[in-house]
């Protein structure tokens, strides 16, 4: 009796997976489902690093924005990263860092350090959180300057 019950529960199942209708219905409500959910958690992009909030700047707790070790690789690339972040701990313009740079580097003593340079610094240097640009200036975050005192003294 027992395995009437179990054969006639499969033959309900299979009777099921045999109805085009029913496959149909369950395709599509499998595509609107997974649309959903990647549409919900995509909409808005990743929720990283800081965000503005009403002139406060409120940091998620939820995802850092990188780990100490992928600073540090990207810091240790050239010289000039770290060179920059010591520049900024005071904010200066771009044009006040390409003299710093000059002084630092004597090849560039006389003209500054190239701008196209010292852009391609401060873009991947602002993407990994160490300087931040306040609309006239560059400036060294907290996280920038503790990992290079931390590290390069």
């Amino acid at each position: 009796m027992l395995t009437d019950v179990a054969v006639l529960q499969f033959e309900g199942v299979f009777g099921l997976l045999e109805n085009a209708g029913f496959l149909w219905a369950l395709l599509i409500g499998t595509w609107g489902a997974l649309s959903y959910s990647f549409l919900r958690r995509h909409r808005n992009g990743p929720k990283v690093g800081p965000t503005q909030v009403s002139g406060t700047t409120s940091f998620g707790l939820t995802k850092p924005r990188m780990s100490e070790e992928e600073i540090f690789r990207i810091l240790t690339t050239t010289e000039v990263n770290i060179q920059i972040v010591r520049i900024c701990e005071t904010p200066r313009s771009a044009r006040e860092i390409a003299r710093g740079l000059g002084e630092v580097y004597p090849g560039h003593k006389e003209k500054g350090f190239p701008p196209d340079k010292l852009g391609e610094h401060l873009a991947n240097l602002e993407r990994l959180g160490a300087v931040k640009f306040n609309g006239e200036k560059w400036a060294a975050s907290d996280v920038g300057v503790k990992m290079v005192k931390k590290y390069f003294g």
